[in-house]
């Protein structure tokens, strides 16, 4: 188990570590357990960002050329979306 602590980034989007390159993305405005909090995974391809979304349409493949591009559109799409299931 990684002891790194999880990191919140913006508002609402809370990033786990689960390796030294890959993380857990979650909204954190729904509570532990609901099945809406795990919105994919990003993970660092030598240097580009690849976010693998799991909601709403699982397997959708974003590429970012810094982490922080990966959040901002993070963040945007989910600040535009609802994901109301």
């Amino acid at each position: 188990m990684l002891s790194r602590p999880q990191t919140t980034i913006r508002s609402h989007v809370e990033l786990t570590p689960l390796s030294e390159t890959t993380w857990r993305v979650c909204d954190e405005r729904f509570d532990a357990g609901d099945r809406r909090r795990i919105v994919g995974y990003l993970q660092d391809l030598d240097g580009e960002f690849e976010m693998l979304w799991m909601r709403p349409h699982p397997g959708a493949v974003y590429r970012h050329p810094t982490m922080e591009s990966a959040v901002a559109a993070i963040t945007l799409r989910l600040d535009r979306t609802s994901f109301v299931d």
